[in-house]
């Protein structure tokens, strides 16, 4: 054909493609295979402590996680308005904070890109998004420079996608923030797991999961998936393995049950007031051996001022009354 139609390939030029492919001779190229030794070296340079392992950044849940490792799941899972995301967004920003060379994506279809931009910039510098937003108006200068710095330092090592994605969109929308930043993410986020395409109903969130759990093989990263309770949980509390709806935990590496003291009916006022900050983690599923888990689940403290959860601090904990008045 001419113009701007196919042309056929003559024989020559078939040849000359075919002897472009560089298979190494004597190799068979396998679908399926790969020498278990691959594996084992993975576990070895992940066990040495590399970097390719992500780390909440709360002492105890990760000296009983030990990380979590690349194509690990760890389920996040409570009611809502619990402080699930909060962890995650939490620990994410303790990573951008100590390690120039993490990074990091966010599939979030629950909430706008501006909004968990906003909450990352407040847990980064601990300021209150509502005196920010003040400042903002009245054009404070310390403020917008500030913003300014994040903007092309910390957040610019975070991509935040607020739609909900294929498998496949997620991974080609992988390929696009490696080559922007000529750097592998570190460590992904989905918030939240019914947001997901398909996930609806028993079948629908077993499927979903474990095409996350697929997808996070694929591409060798460790993912944070928060996913919400089930009706049958009890506020204040933790129902352990069960407590995800459907009990989407089955093909999770590690589970992790977040929830507010402060809303078990069962407290005294005075109680629910002191657990006012307290926000608990019940680390309850564990396939890492050997399987430590939290019992009792772990009480932290979330900044009331960022949002920041965090280990509980002396100065944390006042000595008069003041939480109880």
């Amino acid at each position: 054909m001419t113009g701007d139609g196919p042309v056929a390939l003559s024989s020559e030029d078939v040849d000359a493609l075919l002897e472009s492919v560089n298979i190494p001779e004597g190799e068979t190229q396998y679908k399926f295979f790969r020498p278990t030794a691959v594996a084992v070296e993975r576990w070895v340079e992940y066990a040495k402590g590399s970097h390719d392992c992500f780390y909440l950044g709360l002492a105890d849940i990760d000296q009983k996680m030990r990380g979590v490792w690349p194509s690990d799941v760890l389920v996040v899972t409570g009611r809502a308005h619990s402080g699930k995301s909060a962890v995650l967004l939490s620990s994410m920003a303790r990573n951008l904070l100590e390690d120039p060379n993490f990074y990091g994506v966010i599939y979030t279809p629950d909430e706008p890109e501006i909004l968990v931009i906003s909450k990352l910039y407040a847990l980064l510098y601990q300021r209150n998004l509502a005196e920010v937003e003040q400042a903002l108006r009245v054009q404070d200068e310390a403020i917008m420079n500030e913003i300014e710095e994040a903007k092309h330092g910390f957040l610019d090592r975070v991509k935040i996608f607020p739609s909900a994605m294929s498998f496949k969109d997620m991974s080609d929308a992988m390929r696009e923030c490696e080559d922007y930043w000529q750097q592998r993410p570190r460590f992904v986020m989905v918030d939240f797991l019914e947001q997901l395409p398909g996930a609806s109903g028993y079948e629908g969130v077993s499927t979903v999961l474990k095409g996350l759990k697929d997808w996070a093989e694929t591409e060798n990263l460790p993912v944070g998936l928060v996913h919400q309770s089930g009706k049958g949980s009890t506020r204040g509390t933790s129902r352990g393995m069960d407590d995800g709806k459907f009990n989407a935990d089955e093909y999770a590496i590690l589970q992790l049950n977040v929830f507010r003291r402060r809303d078990d009916p069962k407290l005294s006022e005075a109680e629910r007031r002191v657990h006012s900050v307290t926000v608990s983690l019940d680390l309850c599923k564990n396939k890492r051996p050997p399987c430590h888990v939290t019992q009792p689940p772990i009480d932290y403290f979330m900044d009331p001022h960022c949002g920041l959860v965090r280990e509980y601090l002396q100065s944390d904990i006042p000595e008069d009354d003041r939480w109880v008045q």
